[in-house]
């Protein structure tokens, strides 16, 4: 008994991270999926007719309370004006509110008027532009300077995040000062751009520091979209790392609250409606919202994959509704307000209706999983939530404030 109370306690206190995660995070009353795409904006022409025929995909699916599903896009507001470059030498911005970009701005903004698209913000660009100034890669000097609109999934990987200099390997942190006047140009771009200001920010690449939160939130950001960590930097070999955290939906700093994505919907990459249905069934079951995330690649490579990806898209929504008829679809920022405000038509209370979830959140815990069934933990568990456990009341929740 000795031995066995000595190695019960030894998993509590090695995996109290992953226990108190688990306890953490909100449980919510109902199935709820959140679409996210993100690199949508300035770039290429052909993102207008994709953009309708995502809307049009949307628009054919309704929750129990009327709701289409709604794409949360994460826009990038610029491309380089590659010409006057050139000709300068200096970094120049062709905007999203450009005459060449019209018919995509248009695409957005009539996604909106038909409540399939919210917006949020990605960046003013996809990178540091500093960072592709300073490069003497013949192949980024020739991609910063060609005519617009350019791709930005052309740049290397590591020289799309926008909040670190990598023009050097490890990146280098940005200055405060530099990091607070980017973010005040950005969210005036997007507030002259959309006509609101952002709410809600998704950062490029998911390389971001404290110094961005800060500065968004003084611009007035609400939320910030998460992978459940924040990568800090771009080590030597080009890849994200300094990771801290990790995140939980509903955690809070410096009056940010975070999201947190998760699982994909990337039919491009084999990732299509049957793999997102898995991930939401996962969700349910642990009484998380399912926040999917995407790109905007699935749909402007080619017209064969754009066609693929609008079928995996109506199939995942059939898919969604078929297997969850309480589902209710939300935009990512009407989902932060929920978990900002404890709303408790869509959040529950009461301990004893959160332990069947929490318990199905350690049975997924992997490691912690494993360790819980050698020490007994498991078999004392389930009994205990059996006969503490309560089901989870139902609400009258279906639109969101």
């Amino acid at each position: 008994m000795l031995v066995l109370g000595a190695a019960v306690a030894a998993v509590l206190l090695a995996c109290r991270g992953a226990i108190g995660r688990a306890c953490r995070a909100p449980v919510f009353r109902r199935p709820i999926l959140v679409l996210e795409s993100d690199d949508w904006g300035a770039g290429p022409l052909q993102q207008a007719q994709a953009l309708q025929d995502i809307a049009a995909t949307l628009a054919r699916h309704r929750d129990g309370a009327g709701r289409h599903p709604v794409m949360s896009l994460a826009l990038v507001l610029a491309v380089p004006g590659g010409p006057a470059i050139a000709a300068s030498g200096a970094y120049r911005r062709v905007e999203l509110d450009a005459s060449m970009l019209a018919s995509v701005l248009a695409a957005l903004k009539g996604g909106v008027a038909r409540h399939v698209f919210s917006l949020q913000l990605h960046g003013h660009e996809h990178f540091w532009p500093p960072a592709l100034t300073a490069s003497t890669d013949p192949a980024v000097v020739g991609w910063l300077r060609q005519a617009p609109p350019a791709v930005t999934e052309q740049l290397p990987s590591h020289l799309q995040s926008r909040w670190v200099d990598a023009s050097r390997l490890p990146s280098a942190p940005l200055p405060a000062a530099d990091v607070r006047s980017a973010v005040d140009a950005e969210v005036a771009a997007y507030r002259r751009i959309v006509g609101e200001a952002p709410a809600v920010v998704v950062p490029p690449t998911f390389v971001w520091t404290r110094d961005v939160e800060r500065a968004w939130a003084a611009a007035g950001v609400e939320f910030v979209v998460t992978p459940g960590w924040r990568s800090t930097q771009r080590n030597a070999k080009g890849l994200p790392d300094g990771d801290e955290g990790p995140i939980v939906n509903g955690d809070r700093a410096d009056g940010l609250t975070y999201l947190v994505r998760t699982d994909y919907f990337e039919p491009a990459r084999g990732r299509d409606a049957a793999y997102a249905l898995r991930a939401l069934a996962k969700a349910v079951a642990e009484g998380q919202p399912c926040i999917l995330e995407n790109h905007r690649d699935n749909f402007i490579v080619d017209a064969e994959q754009c066609r693929r990806s609008l079928e995996e898209l109506d199939a995942l929504c059939t898919g969604a509704l078929r297997q969850h008829p309480d589902l209710r679809f939300l935009s990512t920022v009407e989902l932060g307000r929920i978990l900002r405000s404890g709303d408790p038509q869509w959040i529950v209370q009461s301990w004893r209706e959160r332990l069947p979830f929490f318990w199905q959140r350690l049975r997924h815990s992997g490691r912690l999983w494993k360790l819980m069934r050698l020490t007994g933990l498991a078999a004392l568990g389930t009994v205990l939530v059996a006969t503490l456990g309560r089901q989870t009341a139902p609400s009258a929740a279906g639109t969101a404030s």
